[in-house]
């Protein structure tokens, strides 16, 4: 599958047999560079830890979706993985979506996905998620997994949320990473108190450390319990984003049921 958004510049594949995916970001790890589009290379200075591309491998492996979509494709350990359980299954394709992958990374995503012999199943779409997901809509495409790793600013990630959400099915998953950024994890509130969605429960990536101390214990049972003191709290408070099941870094919801909110109603559930 070739996107059409794809650059025609970068360096031919190597006649040698191509790696799989798992070999690529192994050489990743192990030499701590990642190839250029220019044949150079940099460091491997932005990734997801390996334990999070095995969890992302694991769940495609799992839903065994049709079409899976990535919003941030960066060096391409999370694309790789993800389109290698794609081969596995024998079916598939994935759409990364990074505006970056050239300015920023220099194409490192695209040439790692050729080296492993990967990029058949991948469409590469260059344009700002908010632009690009639309269009997905319109075209009727639908996915059944997807992975959030974009901006991290608190607007740009819930518009991924709405935007993800038209495309994805009932029974899909949508995983973040950096589900303990505060700007993620508010979106992630907002999807689990004011949209059909659950946590579907993983193994925790780098998990928070959550050791509340017995007064904050005590002054949050009060504050549950006497409802002119819970209305002065903040959601977080009440709640934290632990007791929601959003332990680590990597946070993984699975979507139940179609919005079915009248727009023109006043609900809104506090997050």
């Amino acid at each position: 599958m070739t996107g059409t958004n794809e650059s025609p510049s970068i360096s031919s594949r190597p006649a040698a047999e191509p790696m799989s995916g798992w070999a690529v970001v192994d050489e990743m790890f192990r030499s701590r560079r990642v190839v250029c589009g220019d044949g150079s290379t940099r460091p491997l200075d932005v990734y997801i830890p390996r334990a999070q591309g095995e969890l992302l491998h694991q769940l495609v492996g799992e839903t065994r979706p049709q079409t899976t979509l990535e919003i941030g494709l960066a060096n391409g350990i999370s694309a790789l993985l993800i389109a290698e359980a794609l081969r596995e299954q024998g079916f598939g394709c994935h759409i990364a979506i990074d505006p970056f992958q050239n300015s920023d990374w220099g194409d490192a995503g695209v040439v790692a996905l050729r080296q492993a012999g990967l990029d058949p199943l991948v469409t590469i779409d260059r344009r700002m998620s908010h632009h690009a997901l639309p269009d997905l809509a319109d075209r009727g495409t639908r996915v059944q997994f997807a992975f959030v790793d974009g901006s991290h600013l608190f607007d740009y990630v819930l518009a991924d949320l709405l935007n993800v959400d038209r495309l994805l099915d009932v029974g899909g998953l949508i995983a973040f990473d950096d589900a303990d950024f505060p700007a993620v994890e508010a979106v992630i509130r907002f999807a689990l108190t004011n949209r059909h969605y659950v946590v579907h429960p993983t193994d925790p990536v780098e998990p928070c450390p959550y050791r509340p101390s017995p007064i904050a214990r005590l002054a949050r049972r009060v504050a549950v319990a006497v409802p002119g003191i819970r209305r002065r709290c903040r959601c977080d408070f009440l709640r934290p984003a632990h007791d929601l099941g959003i332990l680590g870094r990597f946070a993984v919801l699975r979507k139940v049921a179609e919005d079915d909110r009248d727009d023109q109603s006043r609900h809104f559930v506090p997050f």
